[in-house]
């Protein structure tokens, strides 16, 4: 459905747009690589539904699992060799983080300043207000357990962006060393607690030890606590 905003029109999150984001990330390689990127965008999609059927994504959309699917393509973008020349010298609000990496907030500011220029970006432009702070909070948010607000993007909707922010964090954590030995998630719910059981091709200790530490954000989002453990199988 076509919204519009004075003399612009916004539309919801669709499959152009996200092509338009995809193809996007591909001009920087997706930051870490193609496979890792659709790795990454089909766990996080996989999660999102199975918490949809839980009943715990209340008032999560369509759209919002798109979103989910374009910043999985777009989240690793500030590491290219690309985005750092892009983003230099870096504006002073990153300037002032103290993560090791800033790859989150460069993507963040990448992603911002490629939607902001509608002249060249002109599909990406007519995304919603709520879809756009959706998607580049989502990608700030997923690089840090510190959830704050910038001023160059208003938040529309704290607590969709924190819960798309914590599915992605969690699914990034579950392919940390581009292994992609990830095959699925399976999620049980109990009252106060979430189970995440993953299968695997190979060994994934290093991918559980991370998504086990990445799943600070999907907790808060949900009000539960999280675990994340591997099935053994024969």
């Amino acid at each position: 459905m076509k919204r519009r905003h004075g003399t612009l029109a916004f539309f919801p999150m669709n499959e152009a747009q996200v092509r338009a984001i995809e193809l996007l990330a591909q001009e920087y390689d997706y930051g870490w690589g193609s496979l890792h990127a659709h790795k990454v965008a089909d766990l996080a999609t996989s999660i999102f539904d199975q918490l949809s059927s839980l009943g715990l994504a209340a008032g999560m959309t369509l759209d919002d699992r798109r979103t989910l699917m374009a910043a999985g393509y777009a989240h690793d973008i500030g590491a290219s060799a690309r985005a750092q020349i892009e983003t230099s010298p870096m504006p002073g609000w990153i300037q002032a983080f103290t993560e090791p990496d800033r790859h989150g907030e460069m993507a963040f500011y990448l992603l911002h300043k490629r939607i902001s220029t509608t002249s060249t970006e002109r599909l990406l432009g007519t995304l919603t207000p709520g879809d756009r702070s959706s998607l580049l909070y989502c990608l700030l948010w997923h690089a840090s357990p510190a959830v704050y607000v910038l001023d160059i993007e208003p938040l529309f909707d704290r607590s969709s962006a924190l819960l798309l922010a914590g599915i992605l964090r969690v699914a990034d954590g579950l392919d940390c060393e581009h292994r992609l030995r990830v095959r699925d998630v399976q999620i049980q719910k109990a009252s106060a607690w979430l189970r995440m059981l993953v299968r695997h091709f190979a060994p994934v200790d290093e991918e559980i030890a991370r998504a086990k530490e990445k799943s600070d954000v999907l907790s808060m989002a949900l009000g539960l606590r999280v675990f994340v453990q591997q099935i053994v199988e024969d």
